[in-house]
């Protein structure tokens, strides 16, 4: 047992090293990304370039069918029972299931472009840059499909080499092509970036499973039986799309509100404080989808196993985050002024409550993933559902009661919530459960972070940061010392 868990933490570590660091070049990239785009095309082009972009990943995110998430299921299924057929048949029918979704993004885009371009501009007539951009959805959708069947053998090193191959493809495609061609190359910037990025998943996708598209007929028959297989598969990435769907309608609802409330202002600080936390955390939880859920897929059959997986996930994940967070709240204040401005100077106490939030987040995001693991797609969708209940309402009576500041600590409290209703669902549902230790090592963890966060009321410049210097100390040699531990145990 203790062979097996080493195994298992040395395993959940070495991953979130390398998808961690995957992560920080992918935000190094990514700002510098921005930056030229910034002063080779100005506000209103970069407003263009983000707008297009979004409205993209939109779209494939809708025709996609959530086949990036729920193709892992199937597949690491197979290979933990060591059934190599069944692995090649699922990667078979993700394939089928890949083209048909890259044959309705496209239809979408191309019968839609005018209707997209008039709800999403209201100057000018930038129907033709949506037509253009139709082949993006096409390469975006066979990525998807390819990205699962790695995710689902575990191929790990490969994902994170492709990942590593779009962030530089995609720094090395734009530069050039804005300073040559301007705001003329965006369309062809996005369509490029999404085609390197392809061609780098199917490099390794093909050579882990060789497609064998010209048997389809022979081996399995028609494409109705292939794609008639898929629609379990389909179901679970429904319920993926719709989460996914409430997520992006809750986040509207809450700027919506604080627009009213407040002013254009105000969202923009509260967007920006979250951005910041969540990238920061983010670093983390890059593993997660990567390497955790497919792990989770495997023995989802296992509830014994489950429940390890669980446990030992959170907690890796809660030892390495604790220490991120409080130095987060330390920094923030000299963060700030150097990636925004002053004028965003009042984001800052927010974003350092939301440090607090993505303590939860930690706790919660292992609990949730288990219920696509077991492709409970009704329970999923409904538990999400009341998370962004939750969610919305705890920025609302935040915002009431404490300002932008207040927002913060809504969706702590939020957040805290959602991991106590989880938990319990999980309980009665599958008598899933944390282990004692756990929760109590959440509580130790998560109070020394509310500990450097308290300590940002001190007035006194230097005792507030003596303290807050202190407490992250402890909570780093902590951590170390809880790491160290359990892997000799």
């Amino acid at each position: 047992m203790n062979s097996e868990k080493n195994h298992i933490y040395k395993q959940i570590i070495k991953y979130i090293g390398i998808f961690s660091s995957i992560q920080g070049l992918s935000v190094l990239t990514g700002v510098i990304r921005n930056k030229i785009t910034a002063l080779l095309l100005g506000t209103e082009g970069m407003g263009m370039m983000s707008l297009l972009n979004t409205t993209v990943i939109f779209m494939s995110q809708a025709t996609g069918l959530g086949l990036s998430f729920s193709g892992v299921r199937e597949i690491a299924a197979c290979k933990e029972r060591g059934d190599q057929e069944g692995v090649e048949r699922c990667a078979t029918v993700i394939r089928a299931w890949t083209i048909l979704t890259a044959i309705i993004g496209v239809a979408v885009c191309i019968l839609s472009f005018k209707w997209i371009d008039k709800l999403t501009f209201t100057w000018g007539d930038h129907s033709l840059h949506y037509l253009l951009l139709s082949p993006a959805l096409a390469l975006m959708a066979i990525t998807a499909g390819e990205t699962a069947i790695l995710k689902g053998l575990h191929r790990m090193k490969a994902l994170a080499v492709i990942q590593m191959v779009a962030a530089v493809g995609a720094l090395a495609i734009t530069a050039p092509l804005l300073y040559f061609f301007d705001q003329a190359a965006i369309v062809p910037i996005i369509v490029l970036i999404a085609l390197v990025t392809m061609l780098a998943t199917i490099f390794y996708s093909f050579a882990t499973v060789r497609p064998r598209l010209g048997d389809w007929r022979r081996v399995y028959g028609r494409w109705k039986k292939l794609i008639g297989e898929g629609r379990p598969m389909v179901k679970v990435g429904l319920a993926f799309v719709t989460a996914a769907a409430m997520g992006s309608a809750s986040e509207l609802i809450i700027r919506a509100y604080l627009n009213v409330e407040g002013d254009l202002d105000t969202v923009g600080l509260y967007n920006a404080g979250y951005l910041l936390a969540i990238t920061y955390a983010g670093l983390i939880f890059s593993s997660l989808e990567s390497d955790y859920y497919p792990r989770l897929s495997a023995v989802s059959n296992d509830i014994t196993k489950i429940n390890e997986q669980m446990n030992y996930q959170t907690e890796v994940t809660l030892t390495l985050l604790s220490p991120l967070m409080c130095a987060f709240i330390l920094l923030i204040p000299v963060i700030v002024p150097l990636l925004f401005s002053q004028k965003f100077n009042d984001a800052i106490p927010m974003a350092q409550a939301t440090a607090l939030t993505m303590m939860c987040k930690a706790a919660c995001l292992p609990v949730s993933y288990v219920m696509l693991a077991k492709g409970d797609s009704k329970i999923y969708i409904r538990l999400e559902g009341l998370s962004y209940i939750m969610t919305i309402a705890g920025v609302i009576v935040g915002y009431k009661y404490g300002g932008l500041t207040g927002t913060g600590i809504g969706l702590t409290a939020a957040y805290a919530m959602e991991l106590t209703v989880n938990s319990i669902c999980l309980r009665i549902r599958y008598g899933l459960k944390q282990k004692a230790k756990l929760i109590s090592y959440f509580a130790i963890q998560m109070g020394m972070v509310v500990a450097v966060y308290a300590s940002t009321y001190i007035h006194h410049d230097i005792t507030r940061w003596c303290v807050g210097i202190g407490i992250t100390v402890i909570c780093t040699v902590y951590s170390v010392k809880y790491l160290k531990f359990s892997l000799r145990h």
